[in-house]
């Protein structure tokens, strides 16, 4: 076997997940607001946030959502990280960049209302109404994109970063 031919095998045995999740992230960043399964799942997780950050009040109810949306898979990855998991926390780190995209695309909404809720209130247009700045709504939105981007990229390149441990995932 040629040294250049081991090189390869060994670095794409490392890497393949970068590989894989990179051209899915790819996807999902050129098809912002195309809906997927995994914008049911965002939705699941969502709105018992409501209910659970409601106990700190309506404003906090109404934000606690997309806390609950970011919250739960920034969490996960911070632990696959502690464990060594890379596989793991490259899952979880697309996971949270992908719920970023779900709420980039919800709050560029707030000031159009055009996206189907459930419910009768927009979080995003009442939260950015409450803070009188429901007019930067798009910019918004794109400054949270902007973060989905930066979340793919920490997500392709951590396996270099990381230690190795006992199992993949």
């Amino acid at each position: 076997m040629h040294k250049n031919d081991s090189w390869a095998k060994s670095h794409f045995s490392n890497y393949w997940s970068s590989y894989f999740l990179g051209a899915a992230s790819l996807y999902f960043i050129l098809n912002r607001g195309d809906y997927t399964i995994l914008d049911w799942i965002h939705l699941f997780i969502h709105e018992p946030g409501h209910y659970l950050f409601a106990i700190f009040g309506r404003f906090m109810g109404m934000l606690g959502g997309t806390i609950m949306q970011i919250l739960l898979p920034l969490i996960s990855a911070f632990l696959f990280y502690r464990w060594k998991k890379k596989i793991s926390v490259q899952l979880c780190l697309f996971w949270l960049a992908h719920s970023l995209i779900n709420v980039s695309v919800y709050i560029d909404d707030a000031d159009k209302m055009k996206l189907r809720i459930i419910g009768n209130i927009h979080d995003w247009n009442w939260i950015l109404g409450k803070l009188n700045i429901t007019e930067y709504a798009t910019k918004l939105g794109w400054l949270v994109f902007g973060f989905a981007i930066a979340t793919f990229i920490i997500m392709i390149i951590i396996p270099r970063f990381m230690e190795e441990s006992e199992s993949l995932l």
